[in-house]
């Protein structure tokens, strides 16, 4: 049986915000959780729904593309903060749950965190964090794809973008963490599927000094007085 992570997990959810996580079987008296890969289908549909009447009723699309940043957000987080924080990537492409919501940041639990296998090094830690960022995002963002007609090219623009934005949180709270945390997030950011997605950029107007640079568009400059983000690819 692979080795329980509830203490490191539960280290990383102290974060709060993105990184917040619950752990153990207590929440498993709410009816409401669900594995985090069936949210699909009429589900998808009524969230996707809800943001877009939250933006002032934005086009399917557009809502769709923010829903799939701030869902990666939660994933990104989780696996970077772990990653960064103790040496292991999480397994949640099977045991992650989620509830609906109905703003901020999507509520998720793990009942006994575990860790994926991976090699001793650098290298395969980034490997293994990038592939389960894949296996944990993928039925989401496929089906957001298909669903609203959002290109891959800016979903996974979306996963790349969350990246800069958890490392830029973990570094804001955890300055202590600088030099592995940023070895960490360039090498996932080089690894499929977000290679050739965005780079890491110096950023003097930020506390922590790093921004990221996007080469794809969340769509947030097409919602009326959204504009641009900073690491949007239309900045440049």
């Amino acid at each position: 049986m692979a080795a329980d992570l509830t203490g490191e997990m539960d280290d990383v959810a102290a974060l709060d915000g993105f990184f917040a996580l619950a752990t153990g079987p207590a929440q498993g008296v709410d009816p409401s959780w669900r594995a985090f890969h069936t949210f699909t289908g009429d589900v998808l549909d009524r969230r996707v729904d809800q943001v877009a009447e939250q933006l002032g009723g934005a086009p399917r699309r557009i809502a769709a593309s923010l829903l799939s940043l701030s869902v990666s957000a939660r994933v990104t987080a989780l696996v970077l903060g772990t990653a960064t924080l103790h040496g292991v990537v999480p397994r949640l492409h099977d045991r992650l749950q989620w509830r609906p919501w109905s703003g901020g940041p999507a509520p998720l639990w793990i009942e006994r965190p575990e860790a994926v296998e991976h090699g001793p090094g650098p290298d395969d830690l980034a490997a293994a964090a990038a592939g389960e960022i894949d296996a944990t995002l993928r039925p989401v963002l496929d089906a957001t794809g298909a669903q609203a007609s959002v290109s891959e090219q800016v979903t996974w623009g979306n996963v790349a973008s969350s990246l800069g934005g958890a490392l830029r949180m973990l570094l804001t709270q955890r300055p202590d963490t600088a030099s592995r945390a940023v070895a960490l997030a360039v090498a996932i950011a080089g690894q499929p599927p977000l290679q050739g997605l965005g780079r890491f950029v110096e950023d003097t107007s930020h506390p922590t000094g790093i921004g990221f640079a996007r080469r794809t568009c969340c769509l947030f400059y097409r919602v009326p007085g959204g504009g641009t983000c900073g690491d949007c690819v239309l900045n440049g």
